[in-house]
């Protein structure tokens, strides 16, 4: 054997070398790009569980029920806390709509958990008040608009 076909064969080897170790890199890329959107899924459902968990002050799931039932029996500070609810609620549950095109395989069937979720959280009479009078004020993105509406099934009009 000759010493250019040694160097053949090493330039051979060498090649391998580079594309095992790329091919590695890829795969190693993938798994941690898995465990970013894994770690997200899990930082938004810890916000929506902390979000639920305010209903275990009494007064404020008291006040929940009674914005439910009827927005306008509420006093004006009431009618503020039981807004900022129902809207940060919008924001929290509206962020796995945001991210619905990144669902794991695992957390398939989401979507539909979280429409209903929102359903629920605004599906009362007291609620759909409030959204109706609060949405002129923009402050949601387009999207949850739509969002929103189709899932109350009710037509939109205002800043979206």
């Amino acid at each position: 054997m000759t010493l250019a076909q040694i160097a053949d064969y090493a330039d051979l080897i060498a090649a391998l070398g580079v594309m095992l170790s790329i091919l590695f890199v890829a795969y190693e890329m993938h798994q941690s790009n898995r465990e970013a959107k894994l770690s997200n899924w899990r930082q938004l459902l810890s916000s929506l569980s902390q979000y639920k968990g305010l209903t275990q002050d009494m007064a404020l799931s008291e006040l929940i029920e009674r914005g439910h039932a009827d927005y306008h029996a509420l006093t004006g500070p009431e009618k503020r806390t039981y807004g900022n609810y129902l809207e940060q609620g919008i924001h929290i549950i509206g962020n796995f709509s945001k991210h619905s095109g990144t669902i794991p395989g695992e957390l398939k069937g989401l979507e539909g958990a979280i429409d209903n979720s929102l359903r629920d959280l605004l599906n009362h009479p007291g609620a759909l008040t409030w959204w109706e009078e609060g949405r002129p004020k923009g402050k949601f993105m387009p999207q949850t608009y739509r969002n929103i509406d189709r899932i109350l099934g009710i037509g939109g009009k205002g800043p979206a």
